[in-house]
């Protein structure tokens, strides 16, 4: 393998006037082509999930950090794992009864609106 190098020198390509003019240019502002991300939610690929806390997505991006991996491939480890214990037995989900619902997260339903 070669030498990496980080910066590419251009004054080897281009004459100095050349350079500033490709310099100078505005990045485009056409609109990114979003229909591969709209088919895949169409086919129900792509999913997300509201209500995770800042402090749980924090801990999912060191674990992610340490490994040197995505943080989405941390979170489906973790929901591999959890569906497998849950299946298992070995994980026991109680439900509690607030107004109006069933919830996982008790405390969580009675912070609501405070602080805004």
């Amino acid at each position: 393998m070669g030498r990496r190098r980080d910066r590419q020198d251009l004054s080897a390509y281009v004459e100095a006037e050349e350079a500033v003019e490709v310099l100078a240019r505005r990045p485009s502002r056409a609109r990114r082509n979003r229909s591969w991300e709209a088919r895949q939610r169409r086919a129900g690929v792509v999913v997300t999930y509201r209500g995770i806390p800042p402090d749980l997505q924090k801990r999912l991006k060191r674990v992610a950090e340490e490994h040197s991996v995505p943080v989405g491939e941390v979170a489906r480890r973790f929901l591999e794992h959890g569906l497998a214990a849950y299946e298992a037995g070995e994980l026991v989900l109680r439900p509690v009864l607030v107004p109006g619902r069933l919830t996982l997260y008790p405390e969580s339903f009675e912070d609501r609106g405070k602080g805004r």
